[in-house]
């Protein structure tokens, strides 16, 4: 018998599966790096390909942490001169940056004060023992946010601390099955279900923009939400919440004190004071036109002060995790560099011409459009959605025949869903806030993707031909 296939398998395990796929990313990106741009696509496009395929790959295969895949981002991109160094680094002058680290340090103070787990016990009080119980009052919580506070990262980083205070209430230890589906749950419900809510997620805010601007065609709040709430939203949530209990759920171990009826702390009133103000401006950002991000900073910055006993003295040296700043800072600048490049556009582009749209066929179409606003996030991320796609909607409709708004709205299909965690930073902001490993989370954003393809997709058609769009 030949020694080779033992030796083989040997060396494979050994190598094992992360390293090979590593390996085989790397190649991939330095062949696209070297290969001459074929006719029509720039040296720019080709470089930005490669930067892409580098980036995505270590995110999705988790050879090296994100702060460090983010830290080869920005090298790679700088060395090879892939965009100016304002595109690659404008990630750290985005407002979404400033909002993660004031979420950080928020988060930190919930825990130090013991706040979070003041309302943690009122939330089991009130909730009951159960795992399925406490899944449901949190998915609850995230869609009503969802119509009250418009930015998905806001609602993020007021929700997880107070969701991880309440898992170590049920005696869920930090990395544990009970503890990562809580945070998941939290995280995929408010960027995905509540996304289906016109000003609850910052594409659909882009997509209206983009709508006006480029067709001058307006939405509506309540239309916007028949359209997409009851199946993308509702329907989704549904099975968020069931997908979390089977992969995650173990028995609670609830900790039987009465912290929730003690008097509250001075530090305790005092953050709770800062979280409200916080919480009203971000709600009436219309009225006064200060960003999330600057009231979050703002926060962060009074729960800093020396002496107010908010958060650690060495809070910023030891508490915060400075990769998940990184990551998103890393993320935002790749989205630009897609763009820039023209990355986006020659996808969407090569989208258009490898479907076989047919005049009249408004199943196949609506079908195809679905599987393109899906497949889309994974090179543009889902807040890159609707600037590539949106331009091409008008060429879109002539091949399909369907009306321009139907043809805008099946975005929407595609940035309420995450293939792959690195699509959608509040879901990276949200694993990293609450420790989650990079393999729980893919295994439930592709089941999540897989019901989406199968049913979801399908059921909000006929959703879609009752009321009369199609």
């Amino acid at each position: 018998m030949s020694p080779f296939p033992g030796l083989a398998s040997g060396l494979a395990r050994r190598i094992g599966f992360k390293n090979t796929a590593s390996m085989l990313v790397l190649a991939g990106a330095a062949l696209i790096f070297v290969l001459p741009a074929p006719e029509g696509v720039g040296a720019d496009t080709m470089r930005a390909g490669g930067l892409a395929l580098f980036a995505i790959g270590f995110w999705a295969i988790g050879i090296w942490s994100i702060g460090m895949t983010a830290i080869a981002f920005f090298f790679v991109a700088a060395v090879m001169d892939v965009q100016p160094p304002a595109v690659i680094f404008s990630g750290f002058s985005s407002k979404a940056m400033w909002l993660v680290f004031g979420g950080l340090v928020i988060g930190v103070a919930v825990g130090h004060t013991g706040l979070g787990a003041r309302m943690a016990r009122s939330m089991v009080t009130r909730l009951g023992h159960s795992y399925l119980a406490i899944i449901l009052g949190i998915a609850v919580v995230c869609m009503v946010l969802g119509f009250l506070m418009p930015s998905s990262m806001g609602r993020i980083v007021l929700l997880v601390p107070i969701v991880m205070a309440l898992a170590e209430k049920m005696g869920y230890a930090r990395g544990s099955r009970g503890h990562t589906g809580m945070v998941l749950a939290t995280a995929l419900i408010t960027f995905t279900s509540a996304g289906t809510i016109l000003p609850a997620l910052v594409p659909g805010i882009a997509l209206a923009g983009l709508a006006e601007n480029l067709y001058g065609m307006t939405f509506t709040y309540g239309e916007y939400l028949k359209l997409h709430l009851p199946v993308l939203g509702i329907v989704k949530c549904a099975f968020i919440i069931c997908l979390t209990v089977i992969m995650f759920s173990e028995p609670p171990q609830v900790s039987d004190n009465d912290d929730a009826r003690t008097p509250m702390r001075r530090e305790e009133i005092l953050l709770t004071v800062i979280l409200i103000i916080a919480i009203g401006l971000w709600m009436t950002d219309f009225l006064h036109g200060i960003a999330a991000a600057w009231v979050a900073l703002g926060a962060a910055v009074l729960i800093l002060v020396p002496g107010l006993g908010l958060a650690p003295a060495n809070a910023l040296n030891d508490k915060v995790d400075y990769g998940g700043i990184l990551y998103t800072a890393a993320v935002l600048g790749l989205s630009l560099i897609v763009v820039k490049s023209g990355l986006g556009a020659l996808t969407g582009k090569w989208l258009l011409s490898v479907f076989p749209f047919e005049k009249d066929a408004d199943a196949l179409n609506y079908g195809f459009l679905a599987i393109i606003s899906t497949l889309t996030p994974l090179v543009t991320t889902n807040p890159g959605v609707p600037a590539i796609l949106s331009p091409l909607a008008r060429e879109f409709a002539a091949a399909t025949g369907m009306g321009l708004e139907t043809v805008l709205m099946t975005q929407v299909i595609g940035f309420t869903n995450v293939i792959l965690p690195y699509q959608a930073s509040p879901l990276m902001v949200a694993m990293v806030m609450g420790g989650v490993r990079l393999a729980d989370a893919v295994k439930m954003t592709l089941i999540t993707t897989a019901f989406g393809i199968l049913v979801l997709i399908p059921l909000n058609y006929l959703w879609w031909l009752w009321l009369g769009v199609l």
